[in-house]
């Protein structure tokens, strides 16, 4: 889930300026990389990302970005953007503060589903939960 997580603000962050494609909703299921593979809301594939030797995630969207990332020495991870860093770490909500690279801000917190709570201006969905794939559906 924590692949989920990063990817869900990395892509968010990325293509904020261009508007999501997949219209606010995603959904994400384990790969046989040890990644995730996320489509949009119409079912067409949006991302696939897998472990790197930095202890994060290598990323790729279907637009041909890429994203990678690796721990911070704040116990959250800095993700590597064409746009600059998104560094995180944790909140006292038991979630995650996600900083753009241009210095917005996206707060992450657990739900009762057992997923995420988002909230911030630069983000288009406000909720994840577990989906019967082991990933998220983020709407």
């Amino acid at each position: 889930m924590r692949a989920t997580l990063l990817l869900a603000v990395a892509l968010s962050l990325v293509v904020a300026d261009r508007g999501l494609a997949c219209g606010g909703g995603f959904s994400c299921r384990p790969n046989i990389f040890g990644g995730q593979d996320c489509s949009d809301s119409s079912g067409r594939a949006s991302s696939s990302s897998r472990p790197n030797i930095f202890g994060g995630f290598d990323t790729t969207y279907s637009n041909g970005t890429r994203t990678t990332s690796r721990p911070n020495i704040f116990g959250g991870q800095d993700i590597q953007t064409p746009k600059g860093v998104i560094q995180s770490q944790p909140n006292i909500f038991g979630g995650q503060t996600y900083r753009g690279p241009k210095g917005g801000t996206v707060e992450s917190r657990p739900n009762i589903f057992g997923g995420q709570d988002f909230s911030g201006p630069l983000i288009p969905f406000t909720q994840c939960v577990p989906n019967i794939f082991g990933g998220e559906d983020c709407r």
